[in-house]
């Protein structure tokens, strides 16, 4: 397994916060990066079994065994599903809470698969930027709430897509209220790749192009959190 750590626009990592007469300070996203995470071979049969899930669910909402699947899909919480992932990130864990600096009290990992293939030209529109602590964790307790989240990409090789990068956004802190700040970081979206950042960044995942638009070959990825357990 290999593993970096890096910032969001790399070129400015060691420049100061920047600041405007307004009092807007622009701060720098921490994001660590781990390849060949669980080797090719583990990481094929996650994604077989992610788009069994995936298809599980699709009829489990009454479409049927000839279901469709869309072009986007999300898939509720797997983590009891694929205790392969869930272990391999309760294992990083420590690593990264020291390297992004944020500390979670008696982790609890929680995962959902996500598809994205290319849009119908009538529907394609860019994702909105979101940040997971805009919301509670499931079941909270008096400390339970996100504090880092994940991405785990895989994809069928060789690629049947382009695209579909997860874009981390620095933040702008404007008179007490934090903001999306202009410079990013796109995170190529390799398959057996997981990249943490803190909850409290935006993200967004970029538009899939996929001459195909073959379900296997779209960009796939469990997407994650670490949240604070309550005592």
């Amino acid at each position: 397994m290999t593993e970096s750590v890096g910032v969001a626009e790399a070129e400015r990592a060691s420049a100061p916060p920047r600041g405007t007469a307004s009092t807007a300070v622009t701060l720098a996203t921490q994001i660590c990066r781990f390849d060949d995470v669980l080797g090719a071979a583990a990481a094929d049969r996650l994604l077989e079994e992610g788009c069994h899930a995936l298809m599980d669910e699709v009829r489990g909402r009454g479409a049927g065994a000839e279901a469709m699947v869309p072009p986007t899909w999300r898939c509720a919480d797997q983590a009891d599903r694929f205790p392969a992932l869930t272990a391999v990130v309760t294992r990083l864990a420590p690593m990264v809470m020291t390297m992004l600096g944020v500390p979670v009290v008696d982790p609890r990992v929680s995962f959902g698969f996500a598809m994205h293939n290319e849009l119908p030209l009538d529907a394609r529109r860019e994702e909105p930027p979101v940040r997971d602590s805009a919301g509670p964790a499931p079941d909270p307790g008096p400390s339970d709430s996100y504090r880092i989240s994940f991405v785990y990409h895989l994809h069928r090789r060789p690629r049947g897509f382009t695209g579909g990068q997860t874009r981390i956004y620095d933040t702008t802190v404007r008179e007490g209220h934090p903001g999306i700040a202009e410079s990013f970081r796109d995170v190529q979206p390799d398959h057996d790749s997981l990249v943490f950042f803190p909850s409290d960044a935006w993200y967004q995942v970029r538009p899939v192009a996929s001459p195909s638009a073959k379900l296997l070959d779209s960009r796939f990825a469990f997407h994650g959190r670490l949240s604070a357990s309550a005592r």
